[in-house]
């Protein structure tokens, strides 16, 4: 009796290749055109490829429906291994958009409360009168000169200082916050290079290393004397520290340790300071090169707003403020990839996904999909609008994320976002420098190279 055979090969094929040179597969390609790179890949190969780096491999992922699978469908199988989440992991510990499992699942728990509707109203005064400190440094001189002016390195000092009084209250001095910024400037940029070294011997030495390890020094001590003065104070003040510092787990009744506190609260300093001034800085220069924009934004926040101070209540009549910085992250989201690792094998679009598999869904080609968005390449912040969103897959625009593991700050930041526009547009016209057209960066994030110049004039 012959025994009948078995079929051994899979039912499904592997995603197309896209291969390169011997050793270093795809990378030179990758390196010389970064995101242009992607999406020609994308018009030749289709939504899915499988993308040779040599030292490793991704499978890249195109479509909203792919992010649908790995982050809600099948959230359960993705999760965030590999080399480049750990070397995220020693900046952030185990914060919030690292931890996995019921680790996390407590710690979103317990976090959330402070980010409800009524903890944002509480904080609208803070962010103000932030951003108002900061439209003193800087901003009128160089509209009365009417020299070019970097708003990238203003919103950056400008989110910061948001940031430092929302998150510690008065309790951090400009000098402290001056210098964990730099600090956490340097560690984000150092985390890719952290990437490439960590499988280098202990004994080699390790550029930027030491610096890298200086710089976490200055953000805990920082952290951690801003944690200990909370705990001595007899009355919980009105900021997220404080929130968090009386946060307590419904189930287990249990807190957090000062070493789950400093991890959260550098999360969140990681989630709201570079990514929200990089992404100010793409929305005013969508505003200087699209004019008609701008006066557009001017009439809306003038009748809405006049010359008074914004109020919580004030946003929802802001909408095409918000709508502005929706299209701004679309078309440069500061997060422009999620990357997950396959637990388990699994299917995509009926190619194999072996288990062990990085998979990246590239927020940034999913926000350009000509299949999801008329004209993807154009600035229409009107795209946003009820009428034209009704129909659009549920996870075509994902800055923040999606799926359960959406960022815990995505009502915060485009709060922030809107307070700012609506601000500084009160005092201000923004108009383009002529020659000066800002140009994408990628490092940990997305972000503008050599800054973003405007003429400002005052109102």
């Amino acid at each position: 009796m012959t025994t009948p055979a078995v079929l051994t090969q899979p039912t499904t094929m592997p995603p197309p290749k896209v291969g390169g040179y011997p050793l270093v597969g795809a990378l030179p390609g990758l390196v010389k055109r970064r995101l242009d790179f992607l999406e020609a890949n994308r018009r030749q190969h289709g939504e899915i490829f499988t993308l040779d780096l040599g030292f490793t491999s991704a499978v890249i992922l195109c479509h909203p429906r792919h992010a649908q699978h790995v982050l809600a469908d099948n959230v359960g199988n993705y999760a965030k291994g590999g080399a480049l989440w750990e070397s995220i992991r020693t900046l952030l510990g185990n914060g919030l958009p690292v931890s996995e499992g019921d680790y996390w699942k407590r710690q979103r728990r317990m976090m959330q409360p402070a980010f409800h509707h009524q903890k944002l109203v509480a904080l609208t005064e803070k962010i103000v009168e932030a951003i108002d400190e900061s439209l003193t440094e800087g901003w009128g001189p160089a509209a009365s000169s009417g020299e070019p002016f970097d708003v990238t390195q203003a919103f950056t000092r400008m989110t910061m200082k948001v940031l430092a009084r929302t998150m510690f209250g008065s309790e951090v001095g400009a000098e402290e916050t001056a210098r964990v910024a730099e600090a956490l400037t340097y560690a984000i940029d150092y985390i890719p290079k952290r990437m490439v070294t960590k499988a280098l011997p202990g004994w080699m030495p390790v550029p930027g290393l030491a610096r890298y390890q200086e710089a976490l020094k200055s953000i805990d001590e920082l952290i951690f004397r801003v944690i200990e003065r909370g705990r001595k104070s007899a009355e919980a003040g009105n900021n997220l520290l404080s929130l968090l510092l009386n946060a307590t787990d419904d189930e287990s009744t249990q807190q957090m340790t000062d070493e789950q506190l400093r991890d959260e609260a550098v999360a969140l300093f990681l989630a709201g300071y570079e990514t929200t001034a990089g992404s100010l800085a793409w929305a005013f220069h969508i505003l200087s090169q699209q004019p008609e924009f701008a006066q557009r934004v001017h009439t809306e926040v003038d009748g809405v707003l006049g010359s008074r101070t914004p109020a919580f209540e004030d946003l929802f009549q802001l909408g095409l403020a918000r709508n502005v910085l929706q299209e701004t992250l679309r078309l440069h989201p500061p997060s422009y990839w999620i990357p997950r690792t396959a637990v388990k094998d699994d299917e995509i679009d009926g190619y194999r996904i072996p288990a062990g598999s990085t998979v990246a869904v590239m927020t940034y080609l999913i926000h350009r999909h000509p299949d999801i968005w008329d004209n993807p390449l154009a600035v229409d912040p009107d795209r946003f609008l009820p009428k034209r969103s009704e129909g659009r897959h549920k996870m075509a625009w994902i800055p923040f994320g999606a799926g359960q593991r959406l960022c815990i700050g995505k009502e915060f930041a485009l709060m922030e976002g809107q307070l700012i526009i609506a601000r500084v547009l009160q005092r201000y016209n923004v108009e383009a420098v002529p020659g000066r057209v800002a140009q994408m960066h990628l490092s940990t994030t997305l972000r503008t190279k050599d800054g973003v110049w405007v003429k400002l004039k005052a109102r």
